[in-house]
């Protein structure tokens, strides 16, 4: 029964880049957060956001992904949701950096892979291999505010 199910495991890790050395992925994950900021501060200037790295700009950028998901916005920019929700994760993380000393953006090896690393947020002793900390925020009830509750998680720690 086990077999028909997939392991999610092994199915991330065909997701996760591969690289011939370690200094690959860093600048690789060096650019592909610069990216994610330049593309969300594009989105935000047409919607007059200001990316202030404030608290105050995740409340904006969570009340504009919940009105690009109720008024189906996402087909107007041409853009996939998790295009969205990356570069909220992106964004989140440098709030978070901005804000802690002891947060860093870190690339380590994935799993028992010699040439598969994953991006991750360190803050003390965790790190979140994760750069999809907004997935699916839609799931969330807007009035909980799931985007900044997220950010105040990873700022309490």
């Amino acid at each position: 029964m086990k077999d028909s199910f997939p392991d999610f495991v092994d199915l991330y890790g065909e997701l996760v880049p591969s690289f011939d050395h370690e200094w690959e992925a860093i600048a690789f994950y060096f650019d592909y957060r610069q990216t994610q900021l330049e593309e969300l501060a594009q989105l935000c200037h047409f919607h007059n956001i200001s990316l202030d790295y404030s608290e105050e700009s995740l409340y904006q950028l969570e009340s504009l992904y919940f009105d690009a998901f109720t008024k189906q916005l996402f087909a107007e920019w041409k853009m996939p949701i998790d295009a969205l929700e990356a570069m909220l994760s992106v964004y989140m993380g440098e709030v978070v950096l901005r804000h802690h000393s002891d947060a860093d953006w870190v690339v380590r090896p994935y799993m028992d892979s010699p040439h598969q690393y994953t991006l991750g947020l360190r803050r003390h002793n965790k790190t979140w291999h994760s750069t999809q900390f907004c997935e699916h925020l839609y799931l969330e009830k807007q009035d909980s505010h799931p985007y900044v509750s997220m950010y105040q998680s990873l700022m309490s720690l």
